[in-house]
């Protein structure tokens, strides 16, 4: 088998030559244009050599060396890149650091990527480089299939990616450790934030309603927007406070209502340490029960999205494009979904309020999971620091390259289906355009990412200050990057940070059944099927169901792990 794929290489090595001859030849018989040259690091000058490639992030590798990949991409093949002078990450990588990348499975959705993982797991035939879940990462520990990334960790990762890694207090790597040993390159994924809730500021006005602070603000404001009808959507059509199927539960959530929970001190779907150091289930504690009371008074009301049920998140944002609904929760990046919103209706004032607060003016979240996915390499594989070198090239050396290359490069995708970036990425990102705003610091000090969010913050405000209406996309910028920003750093925050461990068994085995148990049982009570005392039942059955069992492996991986 062996020696069949490297016969396969080969072959691939040779048609990639020749691809290149013959684009070539193609290209000099054109018309030449001027094409954006890829940068070359300080690594790479001088004479290459295989040592310094293998320890260092940006070595190059003085011969090229191959590698499959299992990917998501966009379709933009190498011969297209080739012949339009596009650098591509694929195209890129093989110019900058001397690897030649051949798909081992191309797909373009979740759905189909998930299958060729899973069978290339249980074939035992995995690519050289590819992402997996939780799941799959225990997996193919257990079954030796993936490479000791250690070394290649401390060798080939830059300084900011270790950096990045280490803002999440040392989470992220731990999840991708066994036995001391770092078997995977994490995915990271940064703090949300509190939920913010988005309104209509224009509606508030026109009804002569303040800005909310308390559970009790809000609710009249969403009554007052149903019962009055400010945007003039006829009697009866004005939508209440839209919301997630889902209801509450995953910290990044869009149209959950986590903040509500939270104000009563639940923390739904989340493994939660109590100060005996004893960890527990969020959703069959006690102070779910009044969360519970509370969003189902507001169903009962007609204050909460009464087809909630029924609503996708492109139904959600049809209601708040066509003006039929004025407030929803979300998070400092909600304002992207609602452009559509001031095309429409460019008098359209959408504004940030980070509440329900507690009596002591706080307010309550929760931290959502730093990992999402991880990336392995085939234990054989001669080279497993290329996945490290790739991450560092991806999240830390073409951060700071021009926009117009960067385009380019995501024009087919990343290689690696995975994003690093620092858990706090919001408050650094907007500390350092608070700067640039004041004339602190000088745009030449700033990311080419940076650059373009100053370039739209100030036309933003530009717009105003002349009494325009500022575009959608500036406008979008402002509210996330300036006003978002702002708002977090004058609200006094509690933040909880939930216990997040490996599958266990009891896990693998009785959770699914559970979370159906949990997530129907929420449902019935919000909408009335069932009374609130069919909570007190829920949380005996779900203990009587395996998650007893699960609570306590729960409880003793952590131990362990301590």
């Amino acid at each position: 088998m062996k020696r069949s794929n490297h016969r396969c290489r080969i072959c691939a090595w040779l048609m990639l030559l020749m691809l290149g001859v013959l684009v070539g030849c193609d290209l000099a018989e054109q018309p030449q244009k001027e094409s954006i040259h890829p940068p070359v690091a300080e690594e790479q000058e001088g004479e290459l050599s295989w040592e310094t490639a293998q320890h260092t992030p940006f070595g190059k590798y003085p011969e090229p060396v191959a590698c499959t990949v299992g990917r998501k991409r966009n379709g933009y093949t190498l011969e297209q890149a080739v012949r339009e002078d596009v650098w591509t990450y694929q195209r890129f990588l093989a110019d900058f650091l001397n690897i030649q990348f051949t798909n081992a499975f191309d797909v373009r959705n979740e759905e189909d990527f998930q299958q060729k993982v899973s069978m290339a797991i249980v074939s035992g035939e995995i690519p050289d480089i590819m992402t997996v879940n939780e799941q799959q990462l225990l997996r193919l520990y257990e079954t030796g299939q993936i490479a000791d990334l250690t070394e290649a960790y401390e060798d080939c990762a830059s300084d900011p990616i270790k950096e990045i890694y280490a803002s999440y207090g040392g989470k992220c790597l731990e999840a991708a450790t066994f036995d001391g040993r770092l078997m995977a390159l994490p995915t990271t994924e940064m703090s949300h934030g509190p939920g913010i809730l988005w309104l209509r500021k224009d509606w508030m006005e026109k009804l002569g309603l303040a800005a909310p602070v308390t559970m009790e603000d809000i609710e009249e404001i969403l009554r007052r927007f149903v019962e009055e009808d400010p945007g003039g959507n006829g009697a009866g059509k004005t939508v209440g406070l839209l919301c997630s199927p889902e209801i509450a539960g995953d910290s990044g959530g869009l149209y959950m209502l986590n903040s509500v929970f939270t104000l009563y001190g639940a923390f739904p779907k989340q493994w939660i340490e109590r100060t005996d150091g004893s960890v527990v289930y969020g959703s069959i504690q006690p102070e779910m029960k009044d969360a519970l009371e509370e969003v189902t008074k507001l169903y009962q009301e007609g204050l909460l999205d009464q087809q909630f049920l029924l609503r996708t998140e492109e139904d959600c944002q049809e209601l708040l494009t066509n003006g039929i609904c004025g407030a929803f929760f979300g998070n400092y990046w909600s304002s992207e979904i609602l452009p559509d919103s001031l095309l429409k209706n460019p008098q359209a004032d959408w504004t940030p309020y980070i509440v329900p607060k507690n009596t002591e003016g706080e307010v309550t979240m929760f931290e959502g999971n730093p990992n999402s996915s991880y990336i392995v390499v085939r234990k054989g594989y001669s080279h497993p620091e290329i996945a490290v070198k790739m991450a560092s090239v991806q999240f830390d050396y073409v951060q700071d390259k021009e926009p117009e290359f960067t385009e380019q490069l995501n024009k087919d995708g990343m290689l690696l289906n995975m994003h690093i970036g620092y858990d706090d990425s919001f408050i650094r990102s907007g500390a350092v355009l608070e700067k640039a705003l004041k004339g602190e610091i000088r745009e030449d000090e700033m990311s080419a990412g940076q650059k373009a969010t100053l370039r739209k913050a100030t036309a933003y405000l530009q717009a105003v200050q002349e009494g325009n209406v500022p575009s959608p996309e500036d406008w979008e910028t402002y509210k996330s990057r300036v006003e978002a920003y702002q708002l977090l750093l004058e609200t006094p925050l509690v933040t909880i940070s939930p216990v997040f461990v490996r599958q266990t068994d009891s896990i693998q085995k009785n959770l699914p059944e559970l979370e159906e148990l949990e997530q129907q049982t929420m449902l019935r009570i919000v909408t009335g099927e069932r009374p609130l005392d069919t909570f007190d039942i829920f949380v005996e059955e779900w203990l009587s169901s395996g998650g007893e069992q699960i609570t306590e492996e729960v409880n003793r991986y952590k131990t362990q792990n301590e």
